[in-house]
């Protein structure tokens, strides 16, 4: 049987799709300098390859999954946005502020020297700041009506320059960032591991993220002499062990335990901690055992998404450990792992991994937060209803002698935000579990790259003739100048905390692999906190900005 591909290809569209994808992942697994290129991008390095080749998808994948993409970026930012202002969110709001300003100045003072033709500067400056959003809004800015289309060229055309030029200025805006910000600490004169302990010193703890790894019940009698009497207070047993005492039977009988509970001779305790730190609690308590009067004492894990009620407090503030015996063994924000320290500072839309006994996470859930529902459990009533309200916003425009309006991508970015933030207040409203976000967010982006790229690819070897030296080398300074500029901000205005300002800034950039040098310098994951403050404004600065610039022209 002969298979003629390239007709099953056109033929086909899911096969061209999913093909596209496949090897898109494939290559995006490459390593350069030990980073990878990623995904995305390589999906649509492969989509501009087939695209010149003759194999173009069609449209409405594309369309498809910018509003996957778009509302879910708003969706998930929406828990952070309305709060980030607690704490540090007034530097962060600048810092990203200070990125985005300048990256906009430096583009539009490049586009002056080059002529770039119509739709490169956006294109350039997404791909320099690795931004994705960028790309999106601007690529809806043409297609919905709202930038400016000059003479001798169609909105086709325009499209195209910015995936064209995208493509281009993302390699050194991805590697260059990353292999440049190693050195920058030295030129500062930084160190980032001094940085990162002085900041957990500061702040109560330890400056690891926290190990993935579970906690565990393990059981111990009381038979040193030395500590009968004594309060759990007087022993400092959390500050010395990091581990929690969850249960203590004394001949028998279950005991209330607190800071005020005295020890005996023969008293049987349950702890809880892990398998590293338990080493520490027989040197203090006595002899390991397995009294079967704590067999009951079974361990939990469960996922609680921090609320209003705990947003603004620290974690030693919630009591999580002292008043409900819990131990937070994850903590992330926006996808980015945190440092766990009892001074850590919670923020609606946190998403911590609690483990205790099932009464002690019971009680918890309604203080901190809510428990995560089952996988299963998606309200996609309120995920499609706010889809729809974002399309009818971006549709919509009002008339000031001109129409004006927030473009697709700025209707579907608010709603997301607004569904995004309400699902911190009523927990049953337009719930997403995180898996279930990350595959639409992935997919989403993964189709709009895949349709992006196959339109493009006709244009992709005349661009490259014509400008393609000049818009790699605008990329350059794209990314370079405002990270010079929003570090030298940080470090003499702000005078944030240097692991911080790192991170900040990687945030800033929208750079994940730079945050991964980053806290890899710094031996610490205290770098992401910054990234994650600074990350929640800039991703909605970077969206809005895309449509701007295709609106400037």
């Amino acid at each position: 049987m002969n298979i003629d591909i390239a007709e099953l290809l056109r033929e086909r569209q899911e096969l061209l799709l999913f093909t596209v994808i496949w090897i898109g992942y494939l290559i995006g697994k490459i390593k350069i300098f030990g980073i990878e290129l990623g995904a995305s991008i390589g999906v649509l390095l492969v989509a501009l390859a087939m695209g010149h080749w003759g194999f173009t998808l069609a449209p409405i994948i594309g369309t498809l999954g910018f509003v996957f993409f778009i509302y879910s970026v708003g969706y998930q930012a929406g828990p952070r946005f309305f709060s980030t202002f607690r704490q540090d969110g007034k530097a962060y709001l600048q810092l990203s502020l200070v990125v985005v300003l300048s990256a906009v100045a430096v583009t539009l003072i490049l586009d002056s020297i080059f002529s770039f033709d119509p739709g490169y500067t956006a294109g350039i400056m997404a791909g320099a700041l690795t931004s994705t959003p960028t790309l999106a809004s601007a690529q809806d800015a043409v297609t919905s009506g709202i930038a400016k289309i000059p003479e001798n060229f169609s909105a086709d055309q325009i499209r195209d320059n910015i995936a064209v030029a995208y493509a281009i200025a993302y390699i050194f805006g991805l590697l260059g960032l990353s292999l440049v910000i190693q050195f920058l600490p030295r030129l500062m004169k930084i160190d980032l591991k001094a940085e990162a302990d002085r900041y957990a010193a500061e702040n109560g703890g330890d400056k690891d993220s926290g190990a993935p790894s579970l906690p565990q019940v393990r059981y111990f009698s009381v038979d040193r002499e030395e500590i009968a009497g004594k309060t759990l207070t007087d022993l400092m047993f959390l500050q010395t062990t990091n581990c929690i005492i969850v249960r203590i039977t004394r001949a028998g009988n279950e005991l209330e335990v607190g800071p005020a509970t005295r020890l005996d001779i023969g008293d049987h305790l349950a702890v809880m901690g892990r398998r590293r730190d338990q080493i520490n609690v027989g040197r203090i308590l006595g002899t390991e055992t397995d009294p079967e009067d704590l067999h009951h004492s079974r361990v939990v894990v469960k996922t609680i998404a921090v609320g209003a009620q705990a947003a603004g407090r620290t974690i030693r503030e919630t009591g999580i450990t002292n008043s409900y015996g819990c131990m937070v063994v994850k903590a992330t924000r926006g996808g980015v792992a945190l440092p766990i320290t009892p001074e850590l500072t919670l923020q609606r839309g946190d998403v911590l991994r609690v483990g205790g006994l099932e009464e002690g996470i019971t009680k918890l859930g309604d203080t901190v937060g809510r428990a995560e529902p089952p996988v299963h459990q998606t309200d996609l009533l309120i995920f499609a209803l706010g889809i729809c309200v974002g399309i009818v916003i971006g549709k919509s425009s009002l008339n000031f002698g001109v129409p004006v309006g927030i473009g697709l991508a700025g209707g579907l970015l608010a709603s997301g935000l607004v569904v995004g933030w309400m699902r911190t207040t009523h927990p049953l409203v337009g719930n997403v579990p995180q898996a279930a976000r990350y595959v639409l967010m992935e997919l989403g982006i993964l189709f709009f790259m895949a349709g992006v790229g196959s339109s493009a690819g006709g244009g992709l070897v005349d661009g490259l003739r014509t400008a393609g030296l000049p818009i790699f080398v605008s990329g350059v300074f794209i990314t370079l100048v405002p990270t010079l500029v929003a570090l030298w901000y940080g470090h003499k205005v702000i005078r944030m905390n240097g692991a911080i300002l790192f991170g900040a800034v990687a945030g800033g950039l929208t750079s994940t692999p730079s945050l991964s040098v980053v806290t890899g310098a710094a031996k610490s994951n205290v770098p992401a906190l910054g990234y994650a403050g600074v990350y929640a404004f800039a991703i909605i600065l970077l969206t809005i900005t895309g449509q701007i610039m295709m609106m400037l022209g």
